[in-house]
């Protein structure tokens, strides 16, 4: 298996190091076969290159089996028009990876704030207040006036069902339950058709309990 290796910006490439020395013990070990390609990304390519993320490097995204992506310093970024290219957000968007998954886990000898604990927070990437990727064409964020910010946020029936259904799969080879999160007794449509969207494909999974709780 070939792994795309972008060590990013700031800490990016301290913390990517240590995951390869992790990840070149686990192939030694067990004999993975992982192959490691290393390319410059962010503030390194942009000096570079003239671009924080050249377009070759989407499509060797794709070709490879895996990819390990450092840190970025976006705000240290020129506009996009000058190279600073959103490089999270353009992976996002042009391989479609929609579901993070997250997961939190107690181990033993490591501190506990609680015991027990084995949960995956499944979280949705290319929708929601996210302003460099909710629209078609444009930015979802704006100022009408100089002292007033505003930002819309995206919602689909796709988007949550989608997601939905990789929280329900991921269910069944775990503990066999789905805890929905919203605000829908104050987001009312947005987290209201989330909720919908989350029950309709809770009926594709008999087997696997749904219940939601509110986000505060």
């Amino acid at each position: 298996m070939k792994l795309l290796v972008l060590p990013g910006d700031g800490i990016g490439p301290e913390i990517v190091a240590a995951g390869i020395h992790v990840l070149k013990a686990v192939n030694d070990a067990r004999e993975l076969g992982l192959e490691l390609e290393f390319e410059d990304i962010g503030l390194a390519s942009l000096k570079k290159y003239g671009t924080t993320l050249r377009p070759e490097l989407l499509e060797k995204a794709r070709e490879a089996g895996g990819v390990v992506l450092g840190p970025q310093s976006n705000l240290d970024y020129p506009p996009e028009e000058e190279g600073g290219v959103n490089i999270s957000a353009m992976f996002r968007i042009q391989l479609d990876l929609y579901a993070n998954a997250r997961p939190a886990r107690t181990r033993p000898g490591v501190a506990q704030g609680r015991q027990g604990l084995d949960l995956v927070v499944m979280r949705e990437l290319t929708e929601g207040f996210y302003a460099d990727r909710n629209l078609f064409l444009g930015n979802g964020e704006f100022m009408p006036m100089p002292d007033v910010a505003m930002s819309l946020r995206k919602v689909t029936a796709r988007g949550c069902g989608r997601i939905a259904r990789a929280a329900f799969e991921l269910a069944m080879k775990r503990r066999r339950k789905v805890t929905a999160v919203h605000k829908a007794n104050v987001l009312k449509v947005c987290d209201g058709l989330f909720l919908r969207e989350v029950r309709k494909v809770a009926k594709e999974f008999p087997d696997v309990e749904l219940d939601d709780v509110l986000i505060d």
